[in-house]
């Protein structure tokens, strides 16, 4: 066996040593390795066998005419041929991973160029932007803001996580489920109810009815409603165990971030939303529920770039110390068009216009949808008005 074996087939002691080192280097990478498989069998023994045929190729070369040379460097061959196709066979295709390959580097490329578009955006100072399109997948969150008339049903998506913060009114039922099937959710890891008002929950029943929901995070108080029974009952019949989340908690959508800002226990239903603070990478949003002035006083919040507008407009919410605190560059207004209530308020615009904040709102565009690249935001939204109820 030794006339087969590169570093063996003489008695040269170096040969010997370097030949053991090689053998013994290539066998410990093969028992260290996770897998032991027939490819990688196949593999090991290639290694194992490549000097043997170059050596045995060069002796028979030299000695064309020594049919022992001869006879070992064919069997040689035979054997490592054998190899070769066994490895070939079981090994996973070569064109797929050549296009995974491809796959990777087009993205990456891809995201190089989103980053080159995002600091002109960051120059100009502009949400919107003619070219959303090239926007990378890589790393982007979408933020819906699902048109609901006078509620709030905002649905995020992050690393191929979903979550809907409340879900319209009664009427908006088949709206919000029709919304999200159609963007192809599929399952949604968190439901929030931000508090019990029938323009937060009432479509909630119809959602975690029609699709899989693994959270639900509620606010402090309840409502004697059917609305809110239904809630409850819907979330029964899945075995979803609803909870208020604590002050200052924080849980994850892919990659970007929740933080509990407020979960109140008062009076004021709508004091009692839940408010959230969303960051994806370098963006921050604001999203503030129903919650008033006295909620606006009291949470911890600096800088942010987006702002869903509290109680959708209402003198209620949106003081001009907040508005200084939070410092948003954009506001989000979800109102119904010449809804009763009067939304938005006359005082709610004049101040987001007096601290120069573009704002985009829901009865002037429909659905908005704005995307969070990790360093800039975009939207299908154009400016809206600074117009007010009465």
């Amino acid at each position: 066996m030794k006339n087969y074996i590169a570093g063996f087939r003489s008695n040269n002691s170096k040969k010997k040593k370097k030949s053991f080192l090689y053998y013994s280097i290539i066998t410990a990478l093969f028992v260290l390795g996770n897998s032991k498989n027939i490819s990688d069998i196949s593999l090991f023994l290639l290694l194992l066998m490549t000097p043997s045929l170059i050596c045995n190729f060069k002796a028979f070369i030299k000695k064309i005419k020594n049919k022992k040379k001869k006879e070992i460097f064919i069997r040689t061959l035979i054997a490592y041929l054998i190899v070769v196709v066994t490895f070939v066979v079981t090994t996973p295709n070569l064109k797929e991973v050549i296009i995974d390959s491809q796959l990777l580097s087009e993205a990456l490329s891809k995201y190089k160029e989103v980053i080159s578009i995002i600091d002109k955006k960051d120059e100009q100072g502009n949400l919107n932007d003619n070219n959303d399109d090239l926007v990378s997948n890589v790393y982007e969150a979408q933020l819906h803001f699902i048109d609901t008339g006078n509620s709030d049903a905002i649905l995020i998506r992050q690393g191929g996580e979903a979550l809907l913060i409340d879900g319209g009114d009664n009427d908006d039922e088949d709206t919000v489920v029709s919304y999200l099937k159609d963007i192809g959710v599929k399952e949604l890891k968190y439901v929030i109810a931000t508090h019990p008002d029938a323009d937060h929950i009432g479509g909630l029943d119809a959602v975690i009815n029609s699709i899989p929901v693994e959270n639900v995070y509620v606010s402090n108080g309840d409502a004697n409603t059917k609305t809110y029974r239904d809630f409850i009952n819907a979330m029964a019949n899945k075995n979803l165990n609803p909870s208020v989340p604590l002050l200052g908690a924080e849980f994850y959508l892919g990659t970007s971030k929740f933080k509990v800002l407020s979960a109140a226990n008062l009076k004021d239903a709508n004091d009692n939303s839940i408010v959230l603070e969303y960051t994806n990478g370098n963006d921050k949003v604001l999203l503030m529920g129903d919650a008033g002035k006295n909620i606006e006083r009291i949470i911890d919040v600096d800088d942010v770039d987006l702002i869903k507008v509290g109680h959708h407009g209402s003198n209620t919410s949106t003081s001009l110390n907040f508005v200084k605190k939070a410092n948003p560059q954009y506001a989000i207004i979800t109102v119904g068009k010449n809804n009763r209530y009067g939304h938005p308020n006359k005082e709610t615009m004049e101040t987001l216009k007096n601290e120069n904040i573009e704002v985009h709102r829901s009865d002037e565009c429909g659905h908005i949808l704005v995307k969070s690249t990790g360093n800039g935001l975009v939207t299908n939204c154009d400016a809206g008005s600074y117009s007010y109820g009465r």
